[in-house]
């Protein structure tokens, strides 16, 4: 008797399902409907965080944007920066067959530390070169005193 290695059958339909597809999707689509998947995906710009003695900077890369397309507003004890890249439609005879940029509307938040000064007026934001920053000051840290008590 010969034996034969046994394989569970849904791997082997879960893989064959998962190459058909693939196939259909690149016999069928259109170059242009391989945009779509770069359009409408999720678009989360890389966040850092750094801190020195008088102030915290946060800073996103958002290249292609500009000032008029971010919003940066504080929430409670949050820093709250959204905006939105748009596909900008320029084809003048071109046919786009990857595309790997990110667009989309976009909030990213992060809570601020307790040291961190939060009123707006405070907050400086600026956009250069496809990274936006915000300078947030640091409170000034209340001196420690000591409160006499006194006898009834």
């Amino acid at each position: 008797m010969k034996l034969i290695p046994w394989r569970r059958n849904d791997e082997m339909a879960t893989f064959r399902n998962e190459f058909d597809q693939l196939f259909d999707r690149f016999l069928t689509d259109e170059p242009i409907n391989r945009l779509s998947s770069a359009i409408t995906q999720r678009f989360a710009p890389p966040m850092n965080m750094a801190e020195t003695d008088k102030h915290f900077t946060v800073m996103l890369e958002v290249p292609g944007m500009t000032e008029k397309d971010l919003n940066v507003q504080v929430k409670g004890r949050y820093l709250v920066v959204s905006g939105e890249r748009k596909w900008e439609e320029e084809r003048k005879g071109k046919e786009f067959w990857r595309v790997e940029s990110q667009y989309g509307a976009f909030e990213r938040s992060i809570e601020l530390p307790d040291n961190a000064r939060l009123e707006p007026d405070a907050l400086v934001a600026t956009c250069k070169k496809g990274v936006l920053e915000i300078t947030i000051p640091k409170v000034e840290p209340t001196p420690v005193a000591k409160i006499p008590v006194k006898g009834g």
